[in-house]
């Protein structure tokens, strides 16, 4: 089988029409033009605050590359190509939004070796996370979820708390704990909280899951946790031996009344995959890249089914997560 090429001027025009996607979800187009409606660029440009030039501009490249179509009197409508687009704008928030400085300095670090994580944005990172969630995910989640009784949730790395969100939406008697150490993501996430009036229902912690790990009785919401969730972050805790031989103990003390532990995360691609399957799938080359320069080794699938299993957890569903090459699994204790 032929390798699939990527000729230099698609990879020239890629790049160009993932920025041109992530500013058109910046500037919220999506949320005027919508699916069947024709709408005039001016009014668009009032609609979304922006210099009607330069809307003009990034429209014109949307129209060239497949996601906008034209129509007479200055009007514009999302074409079939740009449906699936919006589906999928989370991957270009997490990497035009989340990772942009640190793609564009692949070089400079690839040599002089510098530290990386001041070049993320890690509040980009969230909200890209939080999109592809709702697009893609959360039916999936939810699939899983509505089977089991549980009153309170913990989510370890809760991102911009988007997913406890539409978890106490879709079950009205819970609640939710999110946890991350990032303070631009769980000043997003409070102020999510906020906006839908779930203050007395999900409260967001901002430190070190591995302190909280490390420490039973950090908070008393902790103890009464039935679910602990753990979403593209557990590739993390895998390359931490120290941290990894013991976190499945250590989570049965922080929360003594676990019974599952939901584990979403993206694996390793096979080492042979691009040449047996002859495409490039969205997400995994760039997410393998970067975890590539921040030393981190991501698992295989099989490598994970190894560590629930031999930690005495029992598998009770594994499935495709959305994701190229991604799982969710549902692990009960």
């Amino acid at each position: 089988m032929e390798k699939k090429q990527l000729y230099p001027e698609d990879l020239f025009n890629g790049y160009v029409g993932a920025n041109v996607a992530y500013a058109l979800q910046k500037i919220g187009l999506f949320d005027f033009l919508k699916s069947g409606c024709k709408v005039k660029v001016e009014e668009l440009a009032i609609q979304t605050d922006c210099d009607y030039s330069r809307l003009v501009a990034l429209l014109k490249v949307g129209h060239a590359l497949g996601y906008i179509e034209k129509h007479k009197e200055g009007y514009v409508s999302i074409t079939d190509m740009g449906e699936t687009l919006i589906g999928q704008l989370g991957y270009f928030t997490w990497s035009v939004g989340g990772y942009g400085d640190l793609f564009r300095n692949l070089g400079n670090l690839a040599t002089e070796g510098k530290e990386w994580s001041h070049l993320r944005d890690e509040g980009e990172v969230a909200i890209g996370a939080d999109i592809n969630n709702r697009s893609f995910m959360e039916h999936l989640l939810f699939d899983v979820l509505d089977d089991l009784n549980f009153t309170t949730i913990a989510d370890l790395g809760c991102g911009n708390g988007g997913r406890l969100v539409s978890l106490c939406n879709r079950y009205p008697n819970i609640k939710g704990v999110g946890i991350d150490i990032s303070k631009d993501a769980i000043n997003l996430a409070n102020k999510n909280v906020k906006k839908n009036s779930f203050e007395d229902r999900i409260e967001m912690i901002c430190t070190n899951v591995l302190d909280v790990v490390k420490n039973n009785n950090h908070n008393e919401t902790l103890k009464n946790v039935e679910i602990v969730s753990s979403f593209m972050m557990f590739h993390d805790l895998y390359n931490i031996p120290a941290v990894w031989d013991v976190i499945f103990e250590r989570i049965r003390e922080t929360f003594p009344n676990i019974k599952y532990l939901l584990v979403a995360d993206t694996v390793r691609m096979p080492d042979n995959y691009i040449e047996v399957s002859n495409e490039l799938p969205i997400f995994s080359l760039g997410f393998e890249l970067l975890h590539s320069y921040m030393d981190v080794k991501l698992p295989t699938k099989e490598e994970y089914d190894k560590a629930f299993t031999n930690a005495g957890l029992s598998i009770e569903s594994c499935i495709e997560f959305g994701t190229p090459q991604t799982y969710l699994y549902l692990l009960r204790f």
